[in-house]
C-alpha cells in the first residue's frame, strides 16, 4: 500500500507541475553550446501549487518518519537557510522553525526535548512585524547545561530595513513569551539572509547582504551581528563593514564555527569580480575570526581553477567529457570552475572549515550545471585555510527542478558531531530513471572522520521508505545527536523534509537515522582518503522488455551483488544475487512472467543500493 501511495502521488505530482508548463534544460551536457549564466543574485521564489494528496506515518528499514507541524504554503522554506532545524546533544533536544497555517500566518517553532521522538507542534511566535520569509531558528544553551528548562528557542528573521531576534523558554510551549529586538537599521536594505548559527557557548550569529533597493544588487557591506541571552533577555550587538566591492555577484553566505567559539568563518559565495581570481567563477570567499567574532581577517579566496587552483578539481572529468565540452587541445590550467548555486559550512575540532556544494565545469561566461559535468564536492583545508584540497564526494544527476513554480536545488548542508571529530554532509538528488529534473528527491548523506581523512559511502537516507522520491527540500541539523554503542559512541542524524499535502504543507521528522556503516571515525570508515568508487547499474535493455532483459553492474567493490525486482505496490517479484569476482556482471532476466507495467529494480553491494525504473510490455 505504501508503495501504491507513492506512485499515486507522483503520478498526481507531475501531472499538477505539468500544469504550470515550466521547461527544464536537458541533462545531458552541451557540446560546444553557451553555458548557463550564473545569477548575481538570488532569485526571487513565488507559492507553490500544492496537490490533492495523502499519505500516513511510514518507516524505513531503520528510521521512523514523525509528523511535524504545518505551513499553509513552502514560502519560507524552499530557500536555502541552513538553520531550519536544530539539535543540540547536550539537551537531547531538537528544534524546528516554519511558517504556520493561518492566513496571516505566524512564525512557528517546533521542539522535542526527547531526541526527536516526541514533539510539541506549532507554537506561535508572537511577535509583531515578522516578515516570515526564510526564518531560521535553534537553541541557545549555556556551556555545560543539560536541563532543556534552562535553555532556550531563539529565531531570527527579517523585518522591513532591519532583522529580528527572539527567545523564549526552551520547555515554555503552552504560553509562548518571547523576549525580542526588532532592529531596524538605517538606510539600509538587506537582503534575505541564509547565514545563521549558535555557538555552543550560546552567542547566535547572522551575516546580512546589503543590497540596493530598487535592483537588489549588493552595495559592497556586510552586516554582521549577534545575540545572546542574559536572565531571559535579548541582549544584542551589529557590526556594518565593506566587503570586496559593490556589484560584486553574490549567490550565498553561511557562518559557522568551531566547538570551542573561538574560530570561526563567514562564507560568501561571490564571482568577486572587483578581485577576479583565475580560471574561477563563482567560489568561497571566507573571512576568519579567532577571537570569537571580535575581529574578523581580510578575505580569503578559494581558487578553484588555474595553475594555482585545486588538482583533485582540474582532473576530475575524463579527457573524453573535456573534449567533448570544450574541444580538442583543450588545458586542464585554462578550464572555468563554478560553485555554486548554494553551499554550506562546518568547523571541525581544530578550527578548519569544510565546504560542500555543487562543482561544474564552465566559461568565463557561465557554468555547465548538468549531469555529466558537476559533482557535489567537499571543499576544505586542513591548516586552518591557507591552502585547500578538495574530494568529490557524489556525480548530482540534477542541479534543480521545477514544483508548481518553485525552484527545488540540491540544498547541500554540513553538519559535525559537538566535538567537531566527525562531520556529515548531505543533499537531494532524483536518481529515479526518465525524471526531467530535480522534482522526485531522495536525501543523499555520507559521514567524514576529520581526524583520520576518512569517509563512509553514500547513504540514501529516504530509500524505500513511504518518502522514497519525496522527500522534498530536505534539510539537515547543524549537529547530530550521539550515543553510545558496543563499538563506541555512534551518531544520529536529523533530518526534516516537506511533504505536499491539502490543504497544508506537512514537515516530517526523520528519527533514529544511523549510517549503516556506523561512526565515520571508526575503522569500518575507507582507509584511504579519496573518492569512493561506487558501483554503477546500467540502464536495464531492452526497455520496454518483453521476454528477457539485462542489466549489468560494474564495480570495485568484492562481494554478493544482490538484484531484487519489485511492482507498484511494493511487491518484489523477483530476487537473485551473485557473487562478485571481477569488475563487472550482468543479470539475465525473464520478465516474460511478469504482468506489463512499471516496475523498480534494486542493485545493492556492500552498503550501496541503487533503484532505476523499468517497463515490461
Amino acid at each position: 500500500m505504501k508503495k501504491l501511495l507513492l506512485i499515486a502521488f507522483t503520478i498526481i505530482f507531475a501531472s499538477t507541475i505539468s500544469a504550470q508548463k515550466h521547461v527544464l534544460r536537458s541533462t545531458e551536457f552541451p557540446v560546444h553550446s553557451a553555458p548557463e549564466k550564473v545569477p548575481k543574485s538570488k532569485s526571487n521564489i513565488g507559492t507553490v501549487t500544492k496537490p490533492d494528496i495523502a499519505k500516513e506515518q511510514a518507516a524505513g528499514s531503520s528510521t521512523t518518519y514523525i509528523p511535524l507541524g504545518q505551513s499553509n504554503n513552502i514560502n519560507g522554506f524552499q530557500g536555502n537557510s541552513r538553520t531550519y532545524l536544530w539539535a543540540d546533544p547536550n539537551l537531547n533536544s531538537v528544534v524546528f522553525t516554519h511558517k504556520g497555517i493561518d492566513e496571516i500566518p505566524a512564525l512557528n517553532f517546533d521542539v522535542s526535548t526527547d531526541g526527536g521522538s516526541t514533539w510539541s507542534i506549532n507554537n506561535v511566535i508572537n511577535v509583531p512585524d515578522l516578515d516570515l520569509s526564510f526564518a531560521q531558528g535553534g537553541i541557545i544553551n549555556e556551556e555545560g547545561n543539560t536541563n532543556p528548562d534552562d535553555a532556550y528557542y531563539t529565531y531570527f528573521n527579517s523585518i522591513t530595513n532591519g532583522l529580528s531576534y527572539g527567545v523564549n523558554i526552551l520547555t515554555n510551549t503552552s504560553t509562548p513569551n518571547f523576549s525580542y529586538v526588532n532592529h531596524v537599521i538605517d538606510s539600509a536594505e538587506f537582503d534575505v539572509t541564509n547565514a545563521f548559527t549558535i555557538t555552543q557557548q550560546g552567542v547566535a550569529w547572522n551575516v546580512g547582504i546589503k543590497t540596493e533597493p530598487i535592483d537588489n544588487n549588493y552595495n559592497g557591506q556586510l552586516l554582521v551581528s549577534n545575540a545572546t541571552v542574559d536572565n531571559g533577555t535579548v541582549q544584542y550587538q551589529d557590526t556594518i563593514f565593506d566587503f570586496l566591492a559593490p556589484l560584486d555577484g553574490i549567490n550565498d553566505e553561511k557562518i559557522a564555527f568551531a566547538p570551542d567559539g573561538q574560530t570561526g568563518y563567514i562564507m560568501i559565495l561571490s564571482d568577486s569580480e572587483s578581485d577576479p581570481q583565475p580560471y574561477t567563477n563563482y567560489h568561497p570567499v571566507l573571512l576568519k575570526t579567532i577571537d570569537g567574532g571580535v575581529s574578523w581577517s581580510d578575505p580569503i579566496h578559494v581558487q578553484l581553477g588555474g595553475v594555482d587552483g585545486i588538482e583533485s578539481i582540474k582532473n576530475y572529468w575524463s579527457d573524453e567529457v573535456m573534449e567533448e565540452v570544450y574541444g580538442a587541445g583543450f588545458n586542464r590550467d585554462e578550464i572555468y570552475y563554478n560553485l555554486g548555486y548554494h553551499a554550506d559550512i562546518i568547523v571541525d575540532y581544530n578550527g578548519n572549515p569544510h565546504i560542500t556544494g555543487i562543482i561544474a565545469l564552465g566559461t568565463e561566461d557561465g557554468w555547465y550545471p548538468n549531469e555529466g559535468t558537476m559533482a557535489t564536492w567537499h571543499v576544505y583545508s586542513d591548516d586552518g585555510g591557507d591552502t585547500w584540497v578538495a574530494d568529490p564526494l557524489y556525480d548530482n544527476i540534477f542541479l534543480d527542478g521545477d514544483i508548481g513554480g518553485v525552484a527545488q536545488y540540491n540544498r547541500p548542508y554540513a553538519a559535525s558531531s559537538f566535538d567537531g571529530a566527525a562531520l556529515f554532509f548531505s543533499w537531494i538528488d532524483t536518481d529515479l530513471d526518465g525524471a526531467e529534473g530535480n522534482i522526485n528527491p531522495n536525501i543523499f548523506t555520507l559521514g567524514y572522520c576529520a581526524s583520520e581523512s576518512t569517509y563512509t559511502e553514500v547513504e540514501n537516507v529516504t530509500a524505500l521508505s513511504l518518502y522514497w522520491f519525496s522527500a522534498f527540500f530536505g534539510c539537515m541539523s547543524q549537529y547530530v545527536f550521539e550515543y553510545e554503542s558496543g563499538n563506541g559512541y555512534e551518531y544520529e542524524i536529523p533530518f526534516v523534509f516537506a511533504e505536499f499535502s491539502n490543504p497544508y504543507i506537512n514537515y516530517w521528522y526523520i528519527d533514529d537515522y544511523s549510517l549503516s556503516t556506523g561512526n565515520p571515525c571508526n575503522p569500518i570508515s575507507i582507509d584511504e582518503k579519496k573518492f569512493c568508487h561506487y558501483p554503477t547499474v546500467s540502464q536495464n535493455s531492452p526497455n520496454p522488455a518483453t521476454n528477457f532483459t539485462e542489466i549489468l553492474v560494474t564495480t570495485e567493490i568484492n562481494g554478493v551483488i544482490s538484484l531484487s525486482i519489485g511492482n507498484i505496490l511494493g511487491q518484489v517479484v523477483h530476487q537473485e544475487s551473485a557473487t562478485n569476482n571481477s569488475l563487472t556482471h550482468t543479470f539475465d532476466i525473464d520478465v516474460s512472467s511478469l504482468d506489463a507495467g512499471i516496475y523498480f529494480y534494486t542493485v545493492e553491494i556492500g552498503n550501496s543500493s541503487i533503484t532505476k525504473k523499468m517497463v515490461v510490455k
